[in-house]
């Protein structure tokens, strides 16, 4: 038994095989499926976005803000 190898993705459950390997193919043969470890991508951090706060009309003082 000869052994080939090749790297493809299903699509509805079927694997394409490519061109070059179809000739050598007989009638039947044997299908081994060896699936990589699935690997977890982290997720993206949520970056922080600038925000506009409304300040007319309202009075700071620059004292009593530091008190605090």
């Amino acid at each position: 038994m000869q052994a080939i190898e090749f790297v493809t993705k299903a699509k509805d459950g079927v694997i394409k095989i490519p061109k070059e390997y179809i000739k050598t193919l007989h009638d039947e043969f044997r299908v081994i499926i060896l699936v990589e470890p699935h690997v977890t991508v982290p997720k993206k951090k949520k970056k922080l976005t600038s925000l506009k706060v409304k300040t007319k009309g309202l009075v700071f003082d620059r004292d009593e803000a530091n008190e605090r």
